[in-house]
């Protein structure tokens, strides 16, 4: 790989870290606002809790799906859950 480029992936794994952070606070401020556990959320959604608390970390980036999921489950559409992410 030339410099060039690896700056350029190192750029994306910063902003992909940035990303599933700011993720992660908005879905636990959603499932604090809701009154969900943690626990209750990811067993309602059929995760491992350990799995939400990474997420919730900006450990992990979810997928489309799994943030659809943990959204149906906290009973909210994609809208409605994302309202206010910036």
């Amino acid at each position: 790989m030339k410099i060039k480029n690896i700056q350029k992936v190192e750029e994306r794994r910063k902003e992909k870290q940035a990303f599933a952070k700011k993720l992660g606070d908005h879905l636990r401020k959603v499932r604090n606002k809701v009154g969900k556990s943690q626990e209750d959320l990811s067993m309602d959604a059929g995760y491992y809790r350990t799995y939400v608390g990474k997420i919730e970390q900006g450990h992990y980036s979810p997928s489309a799906h799994t943030i659809w999921r943990l959204a149906h489950t906290l009973g909210m559409s994609l809208d409605e859950f994302f309202e206010g992410f910036k």
